[in-house]
């Protein structure tokens, strides 16, 4: 193993560590990170310098990024958490007199029952849908709508910690039970994670009760294995008419959702940097721009020659060669993206993803609801920073922050002067 790999499995392994010693880490940013980079990208990270399968590049620059990724990912969770301003624990007397908890709870209603509608819409329309026939662009915008019945959902549960009010349970499990079957039938990666963590994150920002040790010693192995043998879990559950729980417990499972080169997520990374790399052409803030349009421009309104219009045009010269080392259901890394974008640079779009997250994690423990909802949500689309790409963390802020503000404005109550804070009126001399 070269002297790179060997600095960032020691890097990795360390993060991760934290969160096997001190359970209640284990949903810092990046420890998360490093506990799925440690199951997920590290093993083919191995087998690649192992079997030597990339022949035509070489590796150590991109181990050499991802070094520098995961310290900047580490020092700007630590820098974010030390510029948080936080004004001692908030608790529930506090919570009652900066909101309205009953408007709070009315607005979780709506976020589910629009999600939930954007679900049964979305439902109709991949039913109709021929085998391999693309996604429409209303298809792309019933599955961004849909997100609202998570965000939704996780305000109740947040509302019921507090609470105990049944009402905010009883959504809040309506609203979770909605991913049952995509969990079951789909084995969705994130979405299994998503209701995972919402459900303890939330036990631990309010109640301060972290996972045992004998909880998360399976939860990580089932994890592992879904992460590693998704592809293979779900051609499973096609071919037998099966379920998770099935493809979980069966004998064997026979991926073919790769090409025969088995190119996966780090062997399309290491391709992408080294062939930036050697071009020399950078994408710089397109990719991001692209993906707020992809997302919240309706092309089954506007039409796709106006959203195509409103694109960036990318010059990927190397589009063939790219491919050549990409497979179906692979994804590119965050890692490359953001080389594509800044070379070297691009480590700052880690450095300023954690800082965020830092900032809502010290908040989030100070008893910040706000900041408690936008971290347990999110915390699944920054793990995508690292397996999927950056873009993707920075695409789902718009959504999120346009249908909470609405509902926290809504149920803030108005600021009461105090006395202190009131300054006497003194009467006005008349001049002679």
């Amino acid at each position: 193993m070269s002297v790179e790999l060997t600095i960032l499995t020691g890097l990795i392994a360390l993060l991760a560590l934290v969160g096997v010693i001190r359970p209640a880490m284990l949903f810092e940013y990046p420890v998360a990170g490093s506990m799925l980079m440690w199951f997920f990208l590290l093993p083919q990270a191995w087998r690649i310098e192992s079997v030597g399968e990339l022949n035509d590049f070489e590796p150590s620059l991109t181990w050499g990024y991802m070094i520098l990724c995961m310290v900047m990912t580490a020092v700007g969770f630590w820098a974010g958490g030390i510029r948080a301003t936080v004004t001692g624990r908030n608790d529930l007397a506090e919570l009652r007199n900066k909101y309205d908890l009953n408007k709070l709870l009315v607005g979780a209603v709506v976020l589910v029952i629009v999600g939930g509608i954007a679900q049964i819409l979305l439902s109709r329309e991949v039913a109709t849908m021929q085998v391999g026939e693309a996604f429409t662009g209303a298809v792309a915008f019933y599955v961004m709508i849909s997100a609202l019945l998570i965000y939704g959902a996780s305000l109740g549960w947040l509302l019921y910690l507090y609470t105990r009010d049944k009402r905010a349970l009883a959504l809040a499990l309506i609203g979770l039970a909605v991913t049952v079957p995509t969990i079951l039938f789909a084995a969705r990666r994130e979405l299994s994670f998503t209701v995972v963590s919402i459900i303890f994150l939330g036990i631990w920002l309010v109640k301060k009760k972290s996972i045992s040790r004998f909880l998360l010693i399976p939860l990580v192995f089932l994890g592992a294995v879904l992460i590693n043998e998704a592809g293979a879990i779900r051609g499973y559950i096609a071919r037998e008419n099966s379920t998770l729980v099935g493809a979980l417990s069966a004998d064997e499972l026979n991926d073919t959702s790769r090409s025969k080169n088995n190119y996966d997520e780090m062997a399309s990374g290491i391709s992408d940097i080294a062939i930036t790399s050697w071009s020399d052409e950078y994408t710089f803030f397109s990719p991001y721009y692209n993906t707020l349009i992809q997302l919240y421009v309706p092309a089954f309104i506007l039409g796709h020659d106006i959203k195509d219009g409103l694109k960036i045009k990318e010059d990927n010269n190397d589009e063939e060669y790219y491919n050549k080392y990409f497979a179906n259901g692979a994804t590119r890394t965050g890692f490359s993206d953001s080389f594509q974008a800044f070379h070297y640079f691009g480590c700052l779009v880690f450095f300023g993803i954690s800082y965020f997250m830092g900032r809502l994690w010290k908040r989030a423990n100070s008893g910040d609801i706000l900041s408690q909802l936008y971290y347990m949500i999110l915390l699944a689309s920054g793990l995508k920073v690292f397996t999927e790409s950056t873009s993707i963390f920075v695409g789902v802020l718009p959504l999120l922050f346009g249908s909470t503000y609405v509902i926290f404005r809504y149920a803030r109550r108005p600021k009461i002067a105090t006395a202190g804070n009131v300054t006497p009126h003194t009467p006005r001399r008349r001049v002679s």
